[in-house]
């Protein structure tokens, strides 16, 4: 989701509230701490749910385990203020998650596609849907590294994703 709002937001020109969502790089390409807030929103309001789809493995597991409060202060220290500390290191940072609209978010979106103010952010995501939808994570993430080099300066998966058409 992080990679498709940020391509929405770079190939389409989709900008939420006219202020985006100020992506950085970060430990696997483009995040914005904000979509996370902003998804965990709209879940309290009961717009959108989510359950997870895959959880950690051992061996990330056992990383959170071996994270200490002063090795997480010493992350948090390193982002600059413009920058927010996204909590990784407690357990769930490595679960992936799904999320979907609840009744009463359709009822709500319905409301407000209803109106056609909207039909410009819609045609946006159409087309990254349509352009990206059906990229594996691993071509989704070299498209984007390989496009926005900027955004992978931080990814600790970068060489991996990278050197993958040598594999090939």
């Amino acid at each position: 989701l992080q990679k498709f709002i940020f391509l929405l937001e770079q190939e389409e020109g989709v900008i939420a509230n006219g202020y985006g969502f100020n992506f950085i790089a970060y430990k696997a390409g483009p995040y914005s701490p904000k979509l996370y807030d902003d998804l965990e929103f709209l879940e309290n309001l009961g717009l959108i749910e989510s359950e997870v789809a895959a959880e950690a493995t051992e061996a990330e597991a056992a990383e959170v385990d071996m994270l200490t409060y002063e090795g997480l202060m010493e992350d948090s220290a390193d982002i600059s203020d413009q920058q927010f500390s996204d909590g990784l290191g407690a357990a769930d940072a490595y679960e992936e998650h799904r999320y979907q609209l609840t009744p009463k978010g359709i009822e709500h979106l319905k409301g407000l596609l209803g109106s056609g103010k909207y039909q410009p952010a819609v045609d946006g995501i159409r087309k990254i849907k349509s352009r990206y939808g059906n990229y594996s994570l691993s071509d989704l993430l070299y498209h984007v590294y390989t496009k926005y080099p900027d955004m992978a300066t931080e990814s600790e998966i970068k060489d991996k994703v990278l050197n993958r058409s040598r594999r090939k």
